[in-house]
């Protein structure tokens, strides 16, 4: 058998490289199903036709499909006219036809009549190049490498890719082939655009987005049906904790196209009717360049139906169904991962976090040290030393990722006017450095953790996994002190269990009470504190459960709860009577069991940290054991 000759590997490899590009485009309009179909090709901007013609019968005949014919519609470089007589004429003589449409083709009425489907082809990427190389040439390219090769001229680098040439040696010499001198270097910033890989603090978020890494690598090999891909997130978190920033990060890990957008941008376009368009429009977009990440953000700003009031209910309850039918299935969308991102996921309407339109439902919190020294790092636009850099992240907690980009670039600002490289001192300058918490501090916060893990233990709330109360606190610090509970799922809870929880997230005011004789501010006064909790909790038990009256109100959300309280005052009174009996609850035992809440505070107070073990040997009386 005859070697190939050096051109005809080359074609190959090229025409391997663009068929790779086909298929998503070809499945979607259904070749590879049974009966004959008429469906045209809608190239990328720039594409060569007869190329991509080639490409297209080589998937045909690699398929064993051999009977549709493939003509081209082309367009005049010099007019811009559209030539589509040839396909015109091969669609009224054969039914399994595959027209090849150039970029910016105008189909005459004819042609776009008799086809079926128009699909649009995406561009050739450097993941396309990676299968083919990998079958071709039997040579292994990485993501780093194809990407490379992709900043140069197509025609050059499947030139300059040979079966015995490394890969690094072709770069050498397409970098060479360039005339670099021609070009003025120009310095410009980098912007930090990682991958999913390289991003820390995101917790099950990041395990979700490897898992979709490897289903998407599986789908476009056609091992895995879409169907069975994770294609849906709601991502919820606090303003700047950097969802954004995930979303993208997840569509380069994809090799994957990034649309983002929100219900302001479309609303930007006008009327009810504009809105809708331009939502189709995006998901038209992302579906054309799929596999593509479309992130929506400000989710929440769409609503829940059943909060939809006065003149505007109509306007919602349209959005939120087009809404709905976008998203609905995976085979409408298939090749388009959705991520969700919210500030307020309890506002959504539940039909639009149902399975198979937002498959999952994560929370990512404000970045850890970790993620925080990343973040400084990558915006820094230096390497700033190691014990400079933690020192930072220690100073910044509480931060979101978005105030970190600020700090830096305010750093940056004080260096400029220097005439200097950004240091540390930039950053401390600005940020108030780490307190040490004093010995008086530290005691009333060791108490008020204390009443929590002793009052939870005694009213059987879960078991404890640790108690944490810091030595030092940065400025933002909502907390330095919390006991970490391990709970089993109950699936259906007593009301005396609720009512337990309520005396358990009193249980440290009860102690600041008891052991103190004087109560502190960190009960109350925020979103998520004890006093905040607990009287959630007592309202869903009165407004929902029947206690102190069989009244029902289905409210659930935080806002919704505390707007009830406001307006209804017997609700309110109540909530308050059942509050005051939970707060004596914890006093009682607190006062019952003082000996255990002091030698708890006080080994917090010389450990800082407390194991649950550690809290069990403590009750039993060991007082000098090891933590």
């Amino acid at each position: 058998m005859k070697s190939a000759k050096p051109d005809e590997r080359k074609i190959s490899l090229e025409l391997t490289t663009y068929a790779n590009s086909l298929r998503i485009a070809l499945r979607r309009c259904g070749i590879f199903l049974k009966g004959d179909k008429a469906v045209g090709l809608l190239l990328p901007p720039q594409a060569d036709l007869e190329t991509y013609q080639q490409a297209v019968k080589s998937v045909l005949v690699g398929g064993g499909i051999l009977h549709y014919a493939v003509p081209l519609v082309h367009v005049s470089a010099y007019k811009g006219e559209t030539d589509a007589d040839d396909a015109v004429k091969t669609v009224s003589r054969s039914n399994a036809v595959i027209v090849v449409i150039a970029h910016g083709a105008d189909l005459p009425p004819e042609l776009s009549v008799s086809l079926d489907r128009l699909e649009q082809v995406t561009a050739v990427k450097p993941y396309h190049l990676i299968a083919a190389a990998r079958t071709v040439l039997d040579a292994v390219i990485t993501r780093d490498q194809a990407t490379a090769l992709f900043s140069y001229p197509l025609p050059l680098m499947f030139a300059a890719l040979r079966r015995s040439r490394p890969i690094e040696v072709t770069l050498e010499k397409l970098a060479a082939s360039m005339d670099l001198q021609a070009v003025p270097e120009v310095k410009r910033a980098v912007a930090w655009e990682p991958r999913i890989e390289q991003l820390a603090g995101y917790g099950k978020a990041t395990d979700w987005a490897l898992d979709l890494v490897e289903d998407i690598t599986a789908w476009r090999q056609g091992g895995v049906e879409w169907c069975d891909v994770d294609a849906g997130l709601l991502l919820s978190g606090p303003p700047g904790c950097g969802k954004t920033l995930f979303a993208s990060a997840v569509a380069r890990s994809c090799e994957a196209s990034f649309f983002a957008v929100s219900s302001a941008v479309w609303q930007s376009h006008g009327h009810l009717g504009d809105m809708l368009r331009a939502m189709r429009k995006s998901f038209e977009q992302a579906i054309a360049a799929a596999p593509s990440i479309l992130l929506i953000d400000e989710f929440d700003s769409f609503g829940s139906r059943k909060n939809l009031r006065g003149d505007g209910a109509s306007y919602g309850l349209q959005v939120i169904n087009a809404l709905l039918e976008h998203l609905d299935g995976a085979v409408g969308r298939e090749g388009v991962v959705v991520i969700a991102a919210t500030n307020r996921p309890d506002d959504i309407d539940e039909a639009l976090r149902r399975p198979g339109r937002l498959d999952r439902h994560i929370a990512v919190e404000m970045p850890d040290q970790e993620a925080r020294e990343q973040i400084l790092s990558a915006h820094a636009g230096v390497a700033l030393p190691r014990d400079e850099l933690k020192t930072i992240a220690v100073a910044t907690s509480g931060y979101s990722g978005a105030a970190l980009r600020q700090l830096t670039r305010d750093a940056r600002r004080i260096a400029r006017k220097a005439r200097r490289s950004v240091c540390g001192s930039d950053f401390m300058s600005i940020v108030p450095p780490v307190a040490v918490l004093t010995h008086k501090e530290r005691w009333q916060v060791c108490v008020h953790e204390a009443g929590h893990a002793i009052v939870g233990l005694a009213l059987g709330t879960g078991d404890i996994e640790a108690i944490v109360v810091a030595r030092q606190a940065a400025h933002r610090d909502d907390s330095v002190g919390h006991v970490e509970w391990r709970r089993p799922v109950v699936l259906n809870r007593t009301l005396w269990a609720y009512r337990n929880e309520i005396a358990m997230l009193l249980g440290g005011r009860a102690a600041e009470k008891e052991v103190l004789a004087e109560m502190y501010v960190g009960s109350g006064g925020v979103e998520g504190s004890d006093l905040n909790r607990a009287a959630d909790i007592a309202t869903i038990l009165i407004a929902g459960h029947g206690v102190q009256g069989l009244g029902y109100t289905d409210v659930s959300r935080s806002r919704d709860l505390d707007q009830l309280r406001r307006t209804d005052v017997v609700l309110r009174r109540r909530v308050e009577r059942l509050l005051a009996e939970e707060l004596a609850r914890a006093e009682d035992i607190v006062r019952e069991r003082r000996g255990d809440v002091m030698r708890v505070a006080e080994a917090l107070l010389e450990h800082e940290v407390l194991s649950g073990e550690g809290v069990a040997k403590l009750i039993l009386g060991r007082r000098n054991s090891q933590f």
